[in-house]
């Protein structure tokens, strides 16, 4: 018989029941802070055109065929639910309804991360690591794209392989081959990092199955859905497509030239407002020197993440000047990255846990190869510091690492100070995200709220608002009847056409002579656009339409095939036959 009486049981019960509410509490807030910044930022650029991919694959144009973008690719995952919207509701409203699709897809990412994390280690540290690593999303635009998908996959494939060491297992072996082959399908020029994670992952588990099961089922889905972009684009407008895109180099710039700006840009970390943060790191590097100087260590990497996410913050806030190096969280993620490593390579020097070591090259190495080849390739420049997004796997293992030892300075059990810190570097991320939408003023500066179009429920400044919906009336007044339209500037814009795309690209704007492919696929397919939006930012951009079609066949085509011209305030000019 138990000789506990009601009133132990009340006292065992008491500190429970508080824990439970602030639980539940911080439930609710986190999911109510999600929700606003979901609702954050509009643009009719990258926020728009990844969802106008993803519209243009539903309704039956394929991938590298009819779209002559290896970006088509990305958006696969985002197909059936934007065909269930389209045919549901419309497009009214479908940027929010798609982001609100990404989060599902990432929740189903971070419970298969975290749970791969505990293989090995504590429920704590693996829910920071995976917050962390998962928050880190390129252009701070929640939706499935090109950009996005990938770093979902890095930070999957490097947590399967974790597990798939740790287990030995069939079910880790075909996750870290899901991982991959989503890696290489959604971003084709990142199948050598994907390629090397699938290989170090088979390389360091022991046993024939588990190899087996990982390499057929990344080779098997990457060979699927190659078959099937052969099959329904065919090969001939396939090829086309990689020749147009050999041809087409946004800023001029050489991939070596990308490379080097993107490096060139942490030099920023000399002025002054970086120089608490350099001490830090000077700090940590002291801490290092020996074993016992373990609160030194964690406590000045802690205090250098601090002070990177202040400045990150208040830059994409407004409090600061806009940085050269980036107040992105991309650019938050390669700091972090940087701060964390030391203290991590000194703890595992010391460790006597066998296979940390191991994590950290696993996830280093095809990081490392994936940041560069999107430092070389992406045409964003360092204002977004992008490539910084594809360190997710590296940041994981580190941070997972980091918060263990954090942990191992507890001394009390109920340590909340040192379990906050333990915490820090998810935070950082989760600030990082929130201060700043894509192309927005922060997140604190926008205040107008789009009532119609493919952009309701979304919050930006007044001016933008004021243009997203102008462009989007304007397309849509423009299409009735099921006109095709082609818009050079504004991808997003198709979100409200009534008509087909009649574009071999939804993005579209001053390519130079690369665009003679574009005419080359009107001959292809026979279709061309009844009307012709090219936006005013287009047209600045290429330093006015005059100077355009001096160098473009395919704005010098437009102006003979299409003189009828009109200029719409807020928009652009509006081109259409005779």
């Amino acid at each position: 018989m138990s000789t506990r009486t009601q009133t132990d049981d009340e006292a065992v019960g008491a500190p429970r029941r508080p824990g439970r509410v602030l639980v539940v509490a911080g439930t609710i807030v986190l999911a109510l802070v999600l929700a606003w910044r979901l609702t954050l930022g509009a643009s009719a650029e990258d926020d728009g055109h990844v969802v106008a991919l993803a519209l243009r694959l539903s309704r039956g144009d394929s991938a590298l065929g009819d779209e002559m973008n290896l970006q088509a690719t990305g958006a696969f995952l985002a197909v059936p639910f934007v065909w269930a919207w389209d045919h549901a509701v419309g497009t009214t409203g479908i940027v929010l309804a798609s982001r609100v699709w990404f989060v599902a897809l990432a929740a189903v990412v971070a419970v298969v991360t975290a749970r791969a994390l505990r293989t090995r280690y504590a429920a704590g540290p693996a829910a920071v690591a995976t917050v962390a690593a998962l928050l880190g999303l390129p252009y701070q635009l929640p939706l499935i794209s090109y950009s996005s998908v990938p770093v979902l996959a890095l930070v999957l494939a490097a947590a399967a392989g974790i597990a798939l060491r740790e287990r030995r297992s069939s079910a880790w072996a075909a996750v870290l081959g899901v991982a991959t082959a989503m890696g290489v399908v959604s971003s084709p020029q990142l199948a050598p990092a994907f390629a090397l994670a699938l290989t170090v992952g088979v390389v360091r588990v022991q046993g024939t199955r588990p190899r087996v099961v990982a390499l057929a089922t990344s080779g098997g889905l990457v060979a699927v859905a190659a078959a099937w972009v052969l099959l329904v684009a065919g090969p001939t407008p396939v090829a086309d497509t990689v020749r147009y895109l050999l041809e087409v180099r946004g800023d001029g710039l050489s991939p070596l030239g990308r490379l080097g700006r993107a490096v060139g840009t942490y030099e920023m970390v000399r002025f002054p407002l970086y120089w608490p943060l350099l001490a830090c790191l000077g700090l940590t590097a002291a801490g290092c020197v020996r074993r016992e100087w373990r609160a030194v260590r964690v406590g000045a990497s802690a205090g250098g993440v601090a002070w990177a996410t202040a400045v990150t913050v208040a830059a994409a806030l407004g409090y600061l000047p806009q940085l050269w190096f980036g107040n992105t969280v991309a650019a938050l993620e390669s700091l972090l990255v940087v701060i964390l490593l030391l203290p991590v390579l000194a703890e595992l020097h010391w460790s006597r846990r066998r296979g940390d070591i191991g994590d950290l090259v696993a996830a280093a190495l095809p990081a490392l190869v994936a940041a560069t080849v999107v430092a070389a390739t992406t045409n964003s420049g360092p204002r977004y510091s992008v490539h910084g997004a594809a360190l997710g796997g590296l940041l994981l293992v580190l941070v997972v690492q980091w918060s263990t030892v954090a942990g191992l300075l507890v001394t009390e059990p109920r340590s909340r100070a040192i379990r906050a810190l333990a915490a820090l570097p998810a935070v950082a991320m989760a600030l990082g995200l929130l201060s700043l939408p894509f192309d927005e003023p922060g997140s604190l500066r926008v205040d107008t709220r789009i009532a119609t179009g493919p952009w309701a429920g979304l919050v930006t400044t007044a001016d933008r608002a004021s243009g997203i919906t102008a462009l989007s009336t304007t397309v849509a007044d423009l299409t009735r009847g099921g006109r095709p339209v082609l818009l050079l500037g504004a991808s997003g814009g198709y979100l409200a056409a009534n008509g087909p795309m009649a574009t071999p690209s939804v993005w579209l704007e001053d390519h130079g002579a690369a665009n003679r492919w574009v005419l080359d696929w009107f001959a292809r397919t026979g279709r061309t656009p009844d009307v012709v939006v090219v936006t005013a930012a287009a047209d600045a951009r290429a330093g006015g339409a005059a100077a355009w079609a001096g160098r473009d066949p395919l704005r010098a085509w437009l102006a003979t095939a299409y003189p009828v011209q009109r200029v719409v305030p807020g928009v652009g000019t509006v081109l259409e036959r005779r």
